[in-house]
């Protein structure tokens, strides 16, 4: 009984390895803890390219592009770098070797290297105490608090909280004027 079941897996394992070509896995020993592969695709800056990292592999290795595939260079530490300009591809890490552990990988997409863009790039430089900018800021600010202030209750004025915040005196005459008129303005219409 022994000797059919002993035949009865030679078998098993050699009809799967011609059903999958040639590639036969076999789990590892109990004991033996093997690290798991990976493999990341990220964006460069602007999309014009993209950046393909893995670690976790013994070489020699491939990578599969599903068109075409080429040898990667695969660092004693088991990790590899490659630049592709082919952004919307699904990329996969062949074992070129039947023993080799992880037969295929597929790469992950992650999300972009590059740095976020400011959204207003007009406020990016500092602006400066009494100009045009400043006291525009201050009336547009005043403007907000007056007719908040005036929503709430017509018998109390805004009052600014110059406490956590350092402006100008233009800029605070602006926001006192504009929340005082934004305020009147709403109250009247009442």
């Amino acid at each position: 009984m022994y000797r059919s079941t002993r035949r009865a897996v030679v078998a098993s394992l050699l009809v799967s390895s011609v059903v999958c070509g040639g590639a036969v896995v076999v789990a590892p020993a109990a004991g033996a803890a093997v690290p798991a592969a990976s493999c990341t695709v990220t964006p460069g800056p602007n999309d014009t390219y993209v950046t393909i990292t893995g670690e976790g592999f013994t070489g020699p290795r491939k990578l599969n592009d599903g068109e075409s595939t080429e040898d990667l260079a695969i660092g004693p530490d088991g990790t590899f770098r490659v630049q592709r300009f082919q952004k919307n591809v699904n990329y996969t890490v062949l074992a070129v070797n039947e023993d080799q552990n992880f037969i295929f990988v597929n790469c992950m997409r992650v999300g972009s290297a590059a740095t976020p863009k400011p959204q207003n790039p007009q406020n990016t430089t500092p602006v400066q105490p009494g100009s045009r900018r400043d006291v525009a800021q201050g009336r547009a600010a005043g403007i907000q608090a007056g007719t908040a202030a005036a929503k709430k209750s017509c018998e109390t004025k805004p009052v600014a909280d110059k406490s956590g915040q350092q402006h100008s005196d233009a800029y605070w005459k602006a926001w006192t004027q504009a929340a005082n008129s934004a305020f009147n303005r709403v109250c009247r219409g009442r």
